[in-house]
């Protein structure tokens, strides 16, 4: 399931350009990946459409199947804001620059304005 997402998260926001000079080179645009720090549980629940779900415990050990990208933007949101801001630390402290707490799920839907969803 959480490949799935991440895939479907790719082909929303990820686009690629291709430019040929000497040789050929890919780049990936650098639009804002959202991802969900909540339980299983509560994913299942319901989630912000186009969210990748990496629970916090699992946040360090994961990022890189969302992004290798240390200069990213990186949304993160969790239930109340306080799990997320844990997430977002910890990424920075490993040099995800772009990081960002958005706070509890309601608040990051409406500040995204995305509908929350469920499957």
């Amino acid at each position: 399931m959480i490949m799935r997402n991440i895939l479907l998260t790719l082909m929303i926001f990820g686009s690629f350009e291709v430019f040929a000079e000497d040789k050929l080179e890919v780049t990936q645009t650098s639009n804002p990946i959202l991802i969900d720090v909540r339980t299983d549980a509560e994913w299942n629940d319901g989630y912000i459409e186009t969210a990748i779900h990496i629970p916090l415990d699992r946040i360090l050990q994961k990022i890189e199947l969302a992004t290798e990208n240390k200069e990213q933007t990186i949304y993160l949101y969790c239930r109340s804001g306080n799990r997320s801001d844990k997430a977002e630390k910890a990424l920075q402290s490993i040099g995800y620059i772009n990081a960002k707490n958005i706070g509890g799920i309601k608040e990051a839907s409406s500040t995204l304005q995305l509908k929350i969803t469920k499957e």
